[in-house]
């Protein structure tokens, strides 16, 4: 397994919130939160950098949005990447709560230029929700060309801190006209074995439905739901109890092995620290996991995932976020690893 360093300290304390994507030409963009201190609330910038050559040569960064002194933090970027070649980029800005609103930038040349950002807060039901957040991680486009992001959020009122990100509930923020107009899909509440959902990945199964795979606050694993559009018609979130989680991002992409649809998730292989971050493949559209390779045993966090002719790519922080490796194996040492 190859790994190398993409961000460490420079300019800013602490390079957080990973994302990766792979553009329609097969370009690999990663994103970030560049933060001046540790904190969520910290004066921050959005950096986008690109490879073309499968991570050899990473080139940037770009400055995709910037804290100031009104809004000193901009957070959550997600990048979705259309089958067009097009490239979407949301973000919030202060956690769309204080004045802070989300937004929209398009890339029409993989990524080395982006139009301005376009504000879409009236499309999330800022009526319904405080605290906001895209992902984090990497948006997808299904096979009918809905654009989509999990999202999570805290009921209006819910909490008397509107900064607060907790209790959260889940849904997805969806196009279905090539990124025109955006709409907020249906609302997973918690379960009693699944509280607090937050932090979403999402991914497509093998009958062309998306998958979500979700942080629950102090469960001590994942949880699961499944839809066959992608932004309604959810089941309701089941506990993914073989897949461990410290309370930390996990996430997930869909691929190919064997001429068989596979999903793979990446997350904390633990219930009580961000450590041993392992790759996880099913085989059942995510009901179970048969196969596990081991990426970081030590110190890791968030994590997001990509693959590409048959290579697998893995952005993940160590040392909250102090340093950001990009790490990359062939598909098949996955599966031919024992569980």
């Amino acid at each position: 397994m190859d790994k190398k360093i993409l961000w460490s300290p420079d300019l800013y304390a602490a390079h957080r919130i990973p994302g990766i994507a792979v553009s329609a030409r097969g370009t690999l963009l990663f994103v970030c939160e560049a933060r001046d201190t540790f904190s969520d609330w910290a004066r921050i910038d959005l950096l986008l950098c690109r490879s073309e050559d499968g991570g050899e040569t990473v080139r940037g960064p770009l400055l995709l949005a910037s804290g100031d002194e009104a809004h000193p933090t901009v957070n959550n970027p997600v990048l979705i990447p259309a089958r067009d070649g097009r490239l979407f980029f949301l973000y919030c800005r202060d956690y769309s709560v204080c004045g802070g609103d989300v937004f929209l930038r398009v890339s029409e040349d993989d990524g080395l230029t982006w139009s301005e950002p376009r504000d879409l807060m009236a499309s999330t039901r800022p009526e319904a929700h405080a605290a906001f957040a895209f992902g984090p991680g990497h948006g997808i486009e299904t096979p009918d060309g809905t654009l989509l992001c999990p999202v999570w959020f805290v009921p209006a009122g819910a909490h008397p801190d509107m900064r607060s990100h907790h209790p959260a509930r889940v849904s997805v923020f969806f196009s279905k006209d090539g990124g025109d107009s955006w709409s907020l899909g249906e609302v997973l509440p918690e379960t009693p074995d699944c509280p607090d959902p937050n932090e979403t990945a999402a991914a497509m199964t093998s009958s062309g439905g998306v998958y979500l795979n979700t942080r629950l606050t102090g469960a001590g694993y994942r949880a699961s739901a499944w839809s066959d559009t992608g932004y309604d018609g959810f089941t309701a979130f089941t506990p993914a109890r073989d897949l461990r989680d410290p309370t930390c991002m996990g996430s997930v992409v869909s691929t190919a092995w064997d001429g068989r649809h596979a999903l793979l998730y990446v997350g904390c292989d633990s219930t009580k620290e961000r450590e041993n971050l392992t790759i996880h493949a099913s085989l059942d559209d995510g009901h179970t996991w048969e196969r596990s390779l081991v990426v970081e045993q030590g110190d890791a966090g968030y994590a997001d995932l990509a693959v590409t002719d048959g290579t697998v790519y893995v952005l993940y922080e160590q040392r909250f976020g102090e340093v950001v490796r990009l790490a990359r194996f062939p598909l098949d040492e996955l599966f031919h690893s024992e569980k």
